[in-house]
């Protein structure tokens, strides 16, 4: 009787044992599974802190080199302002992709692309400030000669023969403050340029009743939608804005038709001349907007792979694509 309970206790026993080291095995995984996913959320944030310090050094840099331009003349001053809003929303865009999105690869590129943007700026700039600077030394110069002329009536028409050699100076100098002008002018116009960041296509059969069905055969499409979301642009003001679409068929061939829409548009990156389909007008506010535009082509699309582009203010701002069978 003693042995047989004996033999129990010791089966007992056995059991606990097996059931404590599983149970502490089970344990010890879920600690390290644990361990485990607090290092690659630690490791995630460091990447992240990596990538913000990256864009805090290179913004407060951008900003050091044009404030460093800063001098008296109003309007390189102005200009400075300028190219410091649109390097700050530059920068709240990327912050977006970093801590919003967690898109570190895009937040890096658009890094990159931001110092890009500064560099271009400080040249620009930098040189418009020489040439302000060369404006104000001369005039400074013209305004001693002018003294000069009235100490000196005796050598008037010497020295009027260097006023007029100073006047074609300034008349180069201000032909030439004009073309930076119009580059400038260009590049504040494709600033305010909408971007768009998607579109979409769909074609549809209109029913005699006016419903549409959805068709992927170009025989069968008698309407041509294009929807598509613009991205905020703080630079451009809200009001009525018009986007012009370009389809370009498989055979590479722009698709107007006069009565239907079709016009001529001059892209000002270029200057060269863009045939659209068609265009639509939308109110804009400063903000993401989302719009369609309808195109009922009156003939049969090819089948094959169609090319789209956005215009607005005179520049591309979207491409896409779309097949039809």
């Amino acid at each position: 009787m003693d042995d047989t309970r004996s033999k129990s206790l010791t089966a007992w026993i056995t059991t606990l044992l097996v059931i404590s080291l599983g149970f502490n095995g089970y344990q010890w995984y879920q600690n390290g599974n644990q361990h485990k996913q607090n290092v690659q959320l630690q490791d995630e944030f460091f990447e992240l802190e990596k990538v913000q310090t990256e864009l805090d050094q290179d913004y407060q840099a951008a900003l050091d080199r044009l404030e460093g331009l800063r001098g008296t003349n109003k309007t390189l001053n102005t200009q400075i302002d300028k190219q410091k809003s649109e390097l700050n929303a530059q920068k709240e865009k990327i912050n977006n992709l970093i801590w919003v999105k967690r898109e570190l690869g895009k937040a890096k590129d658009e890094i990159a692309n931001l110092n890009i943007i500064a560099e271009q700026s400080v040249k620009e700039l930098n040189s418009l400030k020489i040439k302000y600077d060369a404006i104000a030394a001369r005039a400074a110069n013209l305004e001693k000669e002018k003294e000069t002329l009235v100490q000196a009536v005796n050598q008037e028409r010497i020295l009027k023969q260097e006023l007029e050699k100073a006047k074609a100076v300034l008349v180069s100098q201000s032909a030439n403050l004009e073309k930076s002008n119009t580059v400038l002018s260009t590049k504040v116009d494709m600033a305010e340029a909408i971007k768009i960041n998607y579109m979409e296509f769909q074609g549809y059969e209109v029913k005699d009743n006016g419903d549409l069905k959805k068709k992927s055969k170009g025989k069968d499409i008698d309407l041509l939608r294009s929807c598509f979301r613009t991205e905020t642009n703080l630079v451009t003001g809200s009001g009525e804005k018009t986007f012009y679409i370009r389809y370009i068929s498989p055979l590479g061939q722009s698709l107007v038709i006069e009565d239907l829409g079709s016009g001529e548009l001059t892209n000002k990156l270029d200057g060269q001349k863009v045939r659209y389909t068609t265009s639509t007008t939308i109110d804009y506010n400063s903000e993401d907007t989302e719009a369609c535009i309808d195109w009922r082509p009156n003939l049969q699309l090819p089948k094959g792979d169609y090319q789209v582009e956005m215009y607005h203010n005179g520049f591309l701002v979207g491409k896409g694509d779309f097949k039809l069978k």
